[in-house]
């Protein structure tokens, strides 16, 4: 389950998103150099292995560990992706096929445009098809929806095993794990045209609702209406922080799939956010921000700059995932004042770091910042993980103690609970 949004608004141009996977799949951030390919050269994707093209792009790319494809990232054309799992009627592909990470990496690696990575997206999904386990400890099957944005324009696209539909937005505009269009694409495949009602006609009504899509896709929406034209990209960051207006964490609760999202108790309560992502399209300089860390209510955002790197980079590690797991492992049972304090300073940290990125005048003067936002963060992070750990921890919570327990025992973290 995820969250993708592109905030338009005057010279402002956010794109973010919540990468929601299993608790114990770790996350990293990768920096992958574009190169030039000889003829006949092929590409080895999760599953299947594809002709190359002549010549692709820097990306980075926020991805489970496992996997080839990626959950979210942007390229050195300023082409930013996200997809989302939707659940549709009939059996769900799993013929291993292209995922749909896989058709987001290959879209960054060779579009040059929006509109080229809706294009690149859709006609691999002809040629090739959708499909694979895509669960990381169990087997995981759905088709794919995709918000894909450059500074000119953004596109939702929507498919269905092999076929998609298309439609261009000009204003702000979010998805979740449902299909959202109607009749009111813009293109759309042989398959789907006779279809009056996309949504309507082939979503699966009960995975979708319980998934809550509709009501974390309102809550983003309402959010990016609410965001202060002008004023500090940190709204963006907060928006991935939503708990749905409540200032604690979901602990107890059987159902609750928030923005922010917590695992849990249960069979619906099954995602964590693992790692989130937010994209600043400057028109001189675009930075991007993540976490490389679970809960972006318990994360901090740190500043990375796509041309900063020389040669392929793991930005953020699944050793590095892990370190930062146990902070969030032993948060989550702490009194939430405590983590109410940690956030308050995370806050000003966070303001620090974008009112430095701001400020910077040339291209070195942002890599020194990026290296210095890097450092401050860790000693934040190292300073409260040592807190959190000695903390008193909250009694009660019995289903959400024993859920933690069971997540802790398989990926073999030894926190205290």
């Amino acid at each position: 389950m995820c969250d993708t949004f592109c905030y338009r608004s005057g010279s402002n141009l956010w794109f973010g998103k919540n990468s929601d996977r299993e608790p114990n799949e770790a996350h990293e951030v990768l920096f992958v150099k574009g190169l030039a390919n000889d003829p006949g050269t092929k590409v080895k994707c999760t599953y299947l292995e594809i002709p190359e093209v002549p010549q692709t792009f820097d990306v980075i790319l926020c991805k489970p560990v496992w996997m080839w494809g990626a959950e979210m990232g942007v390229n050195s054309h300023g082409v930013a992706i996200g997809n989302e799992a939707v659940f549709t009627r009939g059996r769900n592909p799993e013929e291993p096929a292209l995922t749909g990470m896989d058709l987001l990496r290959l879209a960054l690696q060779r579009s040059t445009s929006a509109r080229g990575a809706v294009d690149c997206i859709t006609g691999l999904l002809t040629t090739y098809g959708q499909g694979g386990n895509c669960g990381f400890s169990h087997p995981f099957y759905y088709n794919n929806s995709f918000l894909i944005a450059d500074r000119k324009e953004t596109w939702v696209l929507e498919t269905v095993g092999r076929d998609w539909a298309v439609k261009k937005f000009v204003t702000s505009t979010a998805i979740s794990n449902a299909l959202t269009l109607r009749s009111d694409w813009d293109e759309v495949s042989p398959g789907l045209r006779d279809l009056h009602d996309l949504a309507g006609q082939k979503s699966d009504p009960i995975v979708t609702r319980f998934s809550q899509a509709v009501l974390r896709r309102d809550r983003v929406m309402e959010g990016l209406i609410r965001i202060t034209p002008g004023v500090s990209i940190k709204q963006a960051f907060d928006l991935l922080r939503s708990h749905h207006g409540s200032a604690s964490l979901p602990r107890d609760s059987l159902t609750a799939n928030t923005v922010c999202m917590h695992a849990g108790f249960g069979p619906i309560r099954i995602d964590q956010t693992t790692g989130s992502f937010v994209v600043d399209f400057h028109e001189d300089q675009m930075v991007v921000w993540i976490t490389g860390t679970s809960a972006p209510c318990l994360s901090v955002f740190h500043p990375v700059l796509l041309n900063g790197f020389r040669n392929d980079t793991r930005i953020s590690t699944e050793e590095d995932w892990r370190e930062n797991e146990t902070l969030h492992r032993n948060a989550i049972f702490c009194s939430d004042d405590r983590i109410q304090i940690f956030q308050s300073e995370r806050d000003v940290l966070e303001n620090d770091f974008i009112a430095d990125m701001t400020n910077a005048s040339s291209m070195k003067g942002r890599m020194d910042i990026v290296e210095l936002c890097q450092r401050r963060r860790q000693e934040l992070l190292t300073r409260w993980g040592e807190r959190f750990s000695s903390e008193k921890k909250v009694k009660g919570h019995f289903f959400y103690r024993r859920a933690w327990r069971t997540f802790n025992k398989e990926a073999n973290f030894q926190n205290d609970l």
